[in-house]
């Protein structure tokens, strides 16, 4: 028969005590016992410790493995020079939009999204793409003609309109003219070769740039050339002053862009948005 010991629980909250049964090699042997909890305890911790540090370790070491591994396949100071590239090609563009009135691009998004199947491996190709497409945006909007001659209210569109000498007839209006005063100045839209500088009937003194073969833009009724033939302009250089020479009412300039020998409307290259109103 095994031996056991009455505990009496006194609960001062209580009006009775309690009586508990406990065993009495529990009671002689407490420290016992007490340690081998413990030891089971501390043997938990130690065991849980050494599982969480091992799959820590092996998670870590395939990280690190990761890394090593990107960092060989990646020219880090190539990404670096292409991106500065990037940076600066979009600067440039977007404060040759600026200069012309022109809605800056954004970055946002560029592309669309980054696929679930991009490696971080192929940034240096990533990098290129877009290096060589910012640079191919830069040359092409500066080899064509956009933007405005001159900052000024454009009193007459492209097309059919009443004679301006006689208020009577209509007759057909090649251009856009820009109104202002005797030696406003006048800026090149496109980079060109310089193909006509001089004066020209109707047309009054006038310069011609050539951006292409099949493209040209016509500045006209100009005061002062400040070009002569044969000369390379780039996008935004100082070409003359306005003036009233020619067929002329008064001081405007009178743009025309020509396509392969025939004039087009001017207004999408002005404003690149088909719904803006131009005319004032």
């Amino acid at each position: 028969m095994k031996h056991k010991t009455s505990v009496l629980i006194v609960n001062s909250r209580e009006k009775t005590s309690k009586v508990r049964q406990v065993p009495t090699h529990i009671i002689v042997h407490w420290r016992k016992y007490a340690a081998f909890l413990s030891l089971l305890i501390i043997s938990f911790i130690l065991v849980s410790g050494f599982l969480i540090y091992q799959n820590t370790s092996r998670v870590y070491q395939e990280r690190l493995d990761r890394a090593n591994y990107i960092r060989s396949r990646i020219d880090l100071h190539k990404a670096l020079t292409a991106f500065a590239s990037i940076d600066s090609g979009m600067y440039r563009i977007n404060s040759f939009l600026q200069d012309r009135g022109l809605e800056k691009l954004k970055m946002d998004n560029m592309g669309g999204g980054i696929s679930a199947e991009f490696d971080i491996t192929n940034i240096n190709e990533f990098a290129d793409f877009y290096q060589k497409q910012v640079l191919g945006l830069e040359e092409t909007l500066n080899s064509v003609p956009i933007g405005k001659p001159f900052d000024g209210k454009i009193s007459s569109g492209y097309g059919y309109r009443r004679n301006p000498f006689t208020g009577r007839s209509t007759e057909f209006h090649g251009g856009i003219d820009f109104k202002g005063q005797v030696g406003d100045s006048i800026k090149t839209t496109g980079c060109g070769i310089v193909t006509f500088a001089g004066y020209k009937s109707g047309y009054g003194r006038c310069v011609i740039i050539e951006h292409d073969k099949n493209l040209q833009t016509l500045y006209a009724h100009l005061w002062q050339i400040h070009v002569k033939k044969g000369d390379y302009v780039q996008s935004g250089q100082f070409i003359g002053l306005m003036g009233s020479s020619g067929r002329s009412t008064g001081p405007h300039l009178h743009y025309e862009i020509i396509y392969d020998r025939k004039r087009i409307n001017p207004k999408k290259y002005i404003s690149l948005d088909d719904e803006e109103e131009i005319y004032g």
